[in-house]
C-alpha cells in the first residue's frame, strides 16, 4: 500500500447544493495560491487541486492540478488521471502568488477552461480551454472541488516539509460567474 500525505479543504456529499456541480450547471472556481521557491514535488504525485466525482465511478479525479518532479519540474493540468492537457514549468509559479480561474460546464460533452495569472502583474502563465470534454461520468451524481497538498511518500527522501498558501476561495454557479476585480 502506497503511503500518502494529505491536507485538504473540500466540499463533499453533505455540503450545500451551491458547492456541488450537477449536470447542466456551469461552475466557476477561483482561488489564489503560492508555492515556495525551491518547492520539491514527488516523482509520483503532488496534487494541489482536484475536481472529484461523487456516486458511481468516483475513484479517479476528473481534473487534477499537479506538480511533478522531473529534469524540469512541471505543473500539469490532468484530465481523468491520465491525459496531461496543459503544462508549464513549475518554476513559473514558485515564490509568487497566482490566481487560478477554472470554469466547468458539467456534462458528458461539457466545457472546461483553466487560467493561471500572476497576481502582481496580471501576466497569464497558463491558459487551457476545451469546448467538448467529459466533465462528469454517466453514473456520477455531482462533482466537487478540493484544494491542498496530496502527495506520495513513496520516495520520502526526495521530499521536504513544504508550505503551500491558499487564499480567496470562490465557488460561483452560473454562466455569468467570472467577475473581474
Amino acid at each position: 500500500v502506497e503511503q500518502k500525505q494529505r491536507i485538504e479543504i473540500k466540499s463533499f456529499e453533505p455540503s450545500p447544493d451551491n458547492l456541488k456541480g450537477t449536470l447542466g450547471e456551469t461552475i466557476t472556481y477561483q482561488w489564489k495560491f503560492r508555492v515556495p521557491k525551491g518547492f520539491q514535488p514527488s516523482t509520483n504525485f503532488t496534487h494541489l487541486h482536484q475536481i472529484k466525482a461523487v456516486g458511481g465511478d468516483q475513484d479517479m479525479p476528473i481534473f487534477t492540478l499537479s506538480a511533478k518532479k522531473g529534469k524540469v519540474n512541471q505543473f500539469n493540468v490532468v484530465h481523468n488521471n491520465v491525459d496531461i492537457v496543459a503544462s508549464i514549468d513549475l518554476a513559473e509559479l514558485e515564490g509568487v502568488w497566482v490566481e487560478i480561474t477554472e470554469v466547468i460546464k458539467v456534462g458528458a460533452n461539457g466545457t472546461y477552461s483553466v487560467g493561471i495569472k500572476r497576481v502582481k502583474d496580471g501576466k497569464e502563465l497558463l491558459s487551457y480551454s476545451n469546448p467538448n470534454l467529459e466533465t462528469i461520468r454517466p453514473d456520477n451524481t455531482f462533482i466537487r472541488p478540493k484544494w491542498g497538498i496530496y502527495r506520495s511518500l513513496k520516495k520520502v527522501e526526495d521530499l521536504k516539509e513544504e508550505t503551500v498558501r491558499f487564499a480567496d476561495f470562490s465557488i460561483t454557479e452560473g454562466v455569468h460567474a467570472i467577475q473581474k476585480k
